[in-house]
């Protein structure tokens, strides 16, 4: 896992204009906890835009309807329901009846386990760490570009 974690840091490392994204990135395989901040980052930098601030972050998100409350604690630990719930609206995955009805962190986290993005061994009240954080959003990037 670890030279996955690698890998993705070189490919992402090739995409990124400054250093301090780059240290970002590197400092993430690190954590042992990861902060809903740090999952907001590393989903714009997956979607191929810059983060501007915790939020203006939000706030794009929001318009892209990946993100839906009101507000949102940003030194929160990322949960994989979280980062789930993103996930699934982002990809528009079909992959549970519930999610589609309910819209929930745990029906988000069963589509990603169904289409095979995170373990089904995970739960979706999961605190995430930086390779798992950067292992999942590997993924959500090689989907992005099978969709274009």
């Amino acid at each position: 896992m670890r030279r996955g974690v690698i890998i993705l840091i070189m490919l992402l490392s090739a995409s990124f204009a400054n250093a301090q994204e780059i240290n970002f990135i590197n400092s993430l395989a690190d954590r042992k906890v990861v902060t809903f901040e740090d999952g907001v980052k590393m989903f714009l930098y997956t979607l191929g835009k810059a983060p501007a601030g915790f939020d203006a972050d939000v706030a794009y998100l929001k318009g892209l309807k990946l993100l839906k409350a009101r507000s949102y604690d940003k030194d929160r630990p990322l949960s994989r329901g979280m980062l789930a719930l993103m996930v699934t609206r982002q990809l528009k995955l079909k992959g549970s009846l519930f999610f589609l009805i309910f819209d929930t962190e745990r029906y988000a986290h069963r589509a990603c386990v169904a289409e095979n993005i995170m373990a089904a061994s995970t739960s979706e009240l999961d605190r995430l760490t930086g390779d798992e954080l950067l292992e999942v959003m590997a993924v959500v990037g090689d989907r992005m570009e099978v969709k274009k």
